[in-house]
């Protein structure tokens, strides 16, 4: 394969260890580039992930202070639809005193 590359006809040891050190090298290479570049792509996203922190609304002020309550609404509507077969829409969570 590489004796059209190689000046001489035939190959000795040093030259098939010269060889392999070089297809050694090459593939490091691009696999220090393929981490370059994911590290870069990783970090462009948590930076866009954290610029776009989405707040709840103000009058869906349980959404911060209860997470049973959001749990509990989710699983009311997940039921809903089980047993109506239609498409709940929620509109507010909403604590009843006792």
């Amino acid at each position: 394969m590489f004796q059209g590359i190689w000046p001489e006809g035939d190959f000795s040891a040093v030259d098939s260890l010269i060889v392999s050190a070089i297809a050694i090298v090459l593939v490091f290479l691009v696999l220090i580039i393929v981490i370059i570049i994911t590290h870069g792509i990783t970090l462009a996203q948590d930076k866009v992930d954290g610029a776009t922190l989405i707040k709840p609304r103000p009058e869906n002020k349980i959404l911060e202070e209860d997470k049973d309550a959001v749990v509990a609404s989710l699983v009311a509507t997940i039921d809903f639809n089980k047993e109506t077969g239609k498409d709940a829409k929620l509109v507010k969570i909403e604590k009843i005193d006792e």
